[in-house]
């Protein structure tokens, strides 16, 4: 289905299979007819975008909460009026409606009861283009426009409610990454300036901003949830800092983010902050990747420099090897590589050729003749400065 298929007329038979019918579902049949089952969010908006979906969300309308605790049904945290489907485990939230009452994304009340409609519901949501639902036969519920907003690729709040929740700042840098062509209503972006100015982003807890700004680094376009961050003020509420290289500007609109990993973005965007003044919570692999590019920066720099020279050539590849630990950790070696030499393709090449030559070489017989550790190393790394010119004698030749 091409992107723009959301200005088309939607058939009933497109939709139909969304939401399964309850008379079809094991669970949903046993449920009372005055309740109406709706799939809902970002499901609906990616079917409609013409993308696969993996999960599924669902609202039950004409629900109480009571009755569904006495189902014996798995809770999505405490008090929560959101519960696990027993056989798919997809998520079944009773229709509610919210009321601020402190602050941050938890601060919240919740409301629910026969009464609450769909569309009450669908009002607390963030986006219009997540503010859809299609019953169980495939009907299309859109009270907020969002699938003209899909057609014009535009991402707009819902309601003024939207201020009173600071992740949606960063779910919208997210989004931006992800749907790559969309762009931010003006009235939604004066919005986000608004949460900024009014600090509520330092609310959020350090882990819950990795979480969303790490789904970004993973979308296909993270530069756009950077520029979205720092012209709304987020970026330097978490960072401390408003400034943002043109080195990583260009970093960022040249990587393919499905051929490295997020941990490694992250990591090259970071590794020149103190990370104790970041408003973030960083997983070891990001700080791991972190020490390794800046142990490694000064042996990079020298080889870009001075790859030509074939003198010192050598020793600067097994400098950078060692530095960065790619013997004991091979798995990092294509991801260390595409973040260090993204503007030097041929040099990547090379130098990935190289050390899958060395880590096919045999230490035994160097192990075998050293038995004190200091020799050891001294001898293996001379052992593999000799094969790798040999190696390279060899390549230049052929």
């Amino acid at each position: 289905m091409p992107l723009n298929s959301c200005q088309r007329v939607i058939r009933v038979e497109d939709l139909v299979g969304l939401c399964p019918k309850k008379a079809d579902d094991s669970f949903f049949k046993t449920l009372p007819n005055t309740i109406s089952i709706y799939c809902v969010g970002g499901a609906v908006r990616d079917f409609l975008l013409g993308k696969s979906s993996s999960d599924k969300d669902f609202v039950l309308v004409g629900a109480e909460l009571d009755y569904f605790k006495k189902k014996g049904l798995k809770a999505v945290g405490k008090n929560f009026p959101v519960f696990l489907h027993p056989n798919t485990n997809e998520e079944l939230a009773l229709a509610r409606k919210e009321k601020k009452h402190g602050v941050g994304y938890k601060g919240f009340l919740f409301f629910t009861g026969k009464e609450v409609s769909l569309k009450e519901d669908l009002r607390r949501r963030d986006f219009t283009i997540n503010a859809m639902a299609v019953d169980e036969y495939g009907k299309l519920h859109d009270p907020f426009g969002g699938r003209k907003d899909l057609f014009t690729k535009t991402i707009r709040h819902v309601s003024p409610a939207f201020v009173e929740d600071p992740l949606r700042v960063l779910r919208l840098g997210r989004f931006l990454a992800q749907l790559t062509e969309f762009n931010v209503h003006k009235d939604t972006n004066e919005l986000c300036k608004e949460i900024v100015k009014n600090r509520e982003i330092l609310t959020l807890s350090k882990e819950r901003i990795w979480t969303e700004i790490s789904k970004g680094f993973g979308g296909r376009k993270p530069i756009n949830m950077i520029n979205f961050l720092l012209g709304c003020g987020a970026w330097k509420e978490i960072t401390g800092s408003s400034h943002f290289s043109t080195e990583l500007h260009i970093f960022l609109e040249s990587i393919e983010t499905n051929k490295v990993s997020l941990e490694w973005i992250a990591a090259n965007i970071f590794k020149d902050e103190e990370l104790e003044n970041v408003h973030c919570t960083f997983p070891k692999a990001v700080q791991t990747a972190i020490n390794v590019l800046n142990r490694t920066k000064v042996c990079r720099e020298n080889y870009i420099d001075k790859h030509k020279n074939c003198k010192g050539k050598y020793v600067l590849m097994l400098d950078i090897f060692e530095k960065a630990n790619l013997f004991r950790n091979p798995k990092n070696l294509s991801d260390f590589l595409y973040v260090s030499f993204y503007k030097h393709p041929k040099q990547k090449k090379l130098l990935a050729n190289c050390f899958e030559f060395l880590s096919q070489v045999s230490l035994k017989p160097i192990i075998d003749l050293n038995h004190k550790t200091i020799e050891i190393r001294s001898a293996i790394r001379e052992y593999r400065l000799k094969k790798l010119q040999e190696f390279m004698l060899m390549k230049n030749s052929s």
